[in-house]
C-alpha cells in the first residue's frame, strides 16, 4: 500500500515538473524572440559608451518601471568582448492590461526601456500561467546583451 502511494506521488511530481518544463520552453520560444532581435541591434557594436547610454535610459525611466508593478533593485555590468547588463527587480503588484498599454506607450521612444518593460510583463504572465500553488513571484533578474536571458525567483507564501 505504501509503495502504491509513493508511486502515485512520484507520478504526480513528474506531471508537475513536466508541466512547468513545457511552460518554460514555451516562454523562451514565444516570449523572448522579438526582444532578442531588438537587443541584438542595440548591442551589436556596443562598447562602454553604449552600456552607459542604456544604463542612463533605464535610470531615467524609473517611474515607468515602478508603475509597471516592479521595484528596481540593482544593476550589474559584465565587461567582455561584448558587454552585457544585468538588472534585478522585485515584484510588487499586478497591473491591468490598460495600465500596461499606457506604460508601453509612454516608453515608445525608449527602445531598451520598452524591452525591459515587456520582459517584466512577460515574467508576471509566466508566473500566473504556471500556478505554483504555495509560491509567489519574488524577483526577476534579466540579462541584456547579445544573449538575452531572464531568471525568476519565487518565495514560499507563509
Amino acid at each position: 500500500m505504501i509503495d502504491n502511494i509513493l508511486d502515485k506521488a512520484k507520478e504526480a511530481a513528474k506531471g508537475a515538473v513536466s508541466g512547468v518544463t513545457e511552460q518554460i520552453i514555451s516562454f523562451k520560444d514565444n516570449y523572448l524572440g522579438d526582444e532578442q532581435d531588438e537587443l541584438n541591434e542595440e548591442f551589436k557594436d556596443a562598447g562602454s559608451g553604449k552600456v552607459k547610454e542604456i544604463m542612463d535610459s533605464i535610470t531615467e525611466s524609473m517611474s515607468l518601471i515602478t508603475s509597471s508593478g516592479y521595484e528596481f533593485k540593482g544593476l550589474g555590468v559584465a565587461l567582455g568582448l561584448v558587454p552585457s547588463i544585468s538588472l534585478t527587480f522585485h515584484y510588487q503588484t499586478e497591473i491591468t492590461e490598460d495600465e500596461r498599454n499606457s506604460i508601453l506607450q509612454q516608453a515608445e521612444d525608449k527602445k531598451t526601456v520598452k524591452i525591459v518593460l515587456k520582459m517584466l510583463f512577460k515574467a508576471g504572465d509566466f508566473y500566473r500561467s504556471i500556478k505554483l500553488g504555495g509560491y509567489a513571484l519574488d524577483a526577476v533578474e534579466m540579462k541584456l546583451g547579445l544573449s538575452l536571458g531572464m531568471s525568476l525567483t519565487f518565495k514560499k507564501i507563509s
